[in-house]
């Protein structure tokens, strides 16, 4: 085993800065999961897929980790407990998580379970995530806040949850949507559920969400309006139900001085609403916690320059040094972090079918050009030279030689002189010529521009049988980075400079920026995958993803399997979920699957009729056509 050769792959990859100790490179090669965050306790992925392809689950799928879940939320509360008792801090923490993060029905059910021995609760920003909220039995002293902009339906809502025995809070938008609360309390005054108020407040977040905050934010009072909505509360005498302060600066805060700044200005709010004769509970600080993507700890729109310890500390600190200064109570301390609660514990997982490389065709032919050589225009002979000659001294004067060559060949081709045969071979030497040179100028000390926008031209493209759209919108959208890597193959040395596309009819749908611990790499170093399948890894996609994924070309859900680690040091597959078939993916789009079949039927018997086809054929490809509807819009191993 190649131990220096993974050492290098561990390194390249960056997995132990932005794996958090849940994801690692095993002495094999292979990509491991510590679901325990216990490094002795692994389950290789390679053999994840195994399992799950067993069952019937193939790529491109989700491989769900929900241990990992438990563990964040562990660590959360961990963080803040450890502050709080550090700073003799008097108050509590409370933590929600955000539906909007990960909507899925698997994903919310680890959620609460694993949060019941934290008294976890939930938090929704519309009626559809209202409702499936409403069916989970969380603890007594779970919260459940609702967030968003409010109707008098969405209004109503919190008041059945409360009726249903919900911590149920209603975090107020505007004065309009307070109104229709104390409208309905005095309707039914024993069952209004506790009210919240968000400020809108100066300090701003970072990062590629810091719009969402400061005077521009979407969301939240002004001071005038919060004054507003604390003179109704009181004129309706209903100052005790005011139980929450709530702000927030923005998803993925990547500096730490940010979320300072902020909750000393949300302190100072919380203070005066408390010395003006209200006594608000809790302090809702919103989510914002960031994730280190890219492992490097620092500011960058991909990583935190902070850890989730200190994030708390500060907060605690804050908090604590405010309130003792204006002489209020410490309040209890509300997170709403979602992302780095859910980040990790999903990996996509695709097979790569195809390289598609320079040399002018892909990793799956087997073709050699025959041709006359003697009989060759003088220029592809050149060029042959060129291949045979080239070496470190020469090595660039040869290159410009070659080009000159490459383009007399298509101007030749263009007025007739050259076959086909020869300008595809052309085209072969001359990039064989590109890559002795780059391989020649790799040596110089100081590579010259035009060789490293030559790497740039030179890489390969690998084709994986997935949907950016899919599986990972943000990379489509904003521009997020999320670490990639093979799955196996970290013994051997990499033989491709490498850039991802999937498998849609889009020119988007491709990745070109890779995560890096110094910088952002415009290439990802790869293997031959001449052992099928090889698999790549898209790593950190437990949050938003699912929720942003779009159907794009009609590629739906992808198919799922979740893995545990039990306390003897062995693993097991729990679930298997299948993703969307064809049908229900036509079905969404208004399409009449009775109707497509008789349309199918009628055009088949035409055909027959009109003796293009024999009668069992008709059939058969009736027959297939119904097959179809229920299989998986993905390409299938193997074909």
């Amino acid at each position: 085993m190649n131990i220096k050769q993974i050492q290098e792959s561990r390194e390249s990859f960056g997995i132990e800065g932005w794996g958090a100790g849940y994801f690692g490179i095993n002495d094999s090669g292979h990509v491991v999961c510590h679901p325990t965050g216990e490094e002795h306790l692994f389950i290789s992925l390679p053999a994840a897929i195994e399992a799950a392809k067993k069952q019937g689950c193939a790529a491109p799928m989700i491989l769900r980790f929900p241990q990992v879940i438990e563990g964040q939320i562990e660590r959360l509360h961990k963080s803040f407990k450890e502050a709080m008792w550090e700073y003799s801090y008097e108050g509590s923490h409370r933590a929600v998580f955000p539906f909007k993060v990960n909507q899925r029905r698997e994903f919310i059910d680890h959620i609460v379970s694993c949060g019941q021995p934290f008294n976890y609760g939930l938090e929704v920003g519309s009626k559809p995530e209202f409702v499936a909220a409403l069916s989970y039995p969380l603890s007594p002293d779970a919260l459940f806040i609702c967030n968003g902009f409010k109707d008098r339906e969405f209004i109503e809502l919190g008041f059945i949850a409360k009726a249903m025995g919900k911590n149920a809070i209603l975090v107020v938008e505007g004065p309009d949507e307070l109104q229709h609360i104390i409208s309905l309390a005095r309707e039914n005054p024993n069952l209004c559920p506790g009210i919240g108020v968000r400020v809108k407040l100066y300090s701003r977040g970072s990062g590629k969400w810091a719009k969402s905050s400061g005077e521009s934010s979407k969301f939240g009072l002004t001071t005038v309006e919060l004054l507003h909505c604390l003179k109704l509360l009181k004129d309706a005498e209903l100052e005790d139900k005011l139980e929450m302060l709530h702000f927030h600066i923005g998803s993925q805060v990547t500096e730490i001085k940010r979320i300072k700044n902020a909750i000393k200005e949300a302190s100072r709010v919380y203070a005066k609403v408390h010395n003006m004769g209200y006594s608000p509970k809790c302090l809702n600080i919103g989510g914002g916690t960031g994730v280190d993507y890219d492992g490097s700890k620092t500011s960058f729109q991909s990583s935190a320059n902070y850890s989730m310890q200190e994030m708390a500390n500060d907060v605690v600190y804050e908090i604590g040094e405010v309130c003792k200064i204006e002489k209020v109570p410490h309040p209890q301390i509300v997170t709403e972090s979602g992302r780095v609660i859910a980040a990790y514990h999903s990996v996509v997982v695709t097979d790569v079918r195809e390289v598609q490389s320079t040399e002018g065709f892909s990793s799956n032919a087997d073709f050699a050009i025959q041709y006359d050589e003697a009989n060759s225009h003088k220029s592809l002979r050149e060029l042959n030279y060129i291949v045979e000659n080239i070496n470190r001294k020469n090595y660039s004067e040869y290159y410009h030689d070659a080009i000159e060559y490459y383009e007399e060949m298509f101007t030749l081709f263009n007025l007739g002189y050259v076959s086909l045969t020869e300008r595809a071979v052309a085209e072969q030497q001359f990039y064989n010529i590109c890559r002795r040179a780059l391989f020649f100028s790799s040596y110089e000390r100081h590579q010259s521009e035009e060789f490293v926008s030559l790497q740039q031209r030179m890489v390969s493209k690998f084709l994986a049988n997935f949907s950016i759209f899919q599986s990972i919108p943000d990379a489509w959208s904003i521009d997020q980075l999320f670490p990639v890597m093979p799955l196996s193959h970290h013994d051997e040395k990499p033989t491709h400079k490498a850039t991802i596309v999937d498998i849609t009819c889009d020119s988007d749908g491709c990745l070109e920026k890779f995560v890096d611990r110094a910088d952002v790499k415009n290439v990802l170093d790869l293997h031959s995958p001449s052992e099928k399948p090889y698999y790549l890894g898209f790593f950190l996609v437990g949050a938003y993803q699912e929720s942003l994924a779009n159907e794009h070309n009609l590629f739906g859900a992808i198919n799922e399997a979740e893995f545990v680690m039990n306390e003897g040091g062995t693993w097991e597959m729990k679930k298997v979920t299948q993703g969307d078939p064809i049908e229900e993916l036509l079905t969404c789009r208004n399409f009449d699957i009775p109707e497509l079949l008789n349309s199918f039927e009628t055009q088949l018997n035409r055909s027959y009729a009109q003796s293009k086809i024999k009668q069992e054929s008709a059939e058969r490809y009736l027959k297939t056509l119904k097959e179809i509807l229920q299989t998986s819009p993905y390409l299938k191993e193997g074909k």
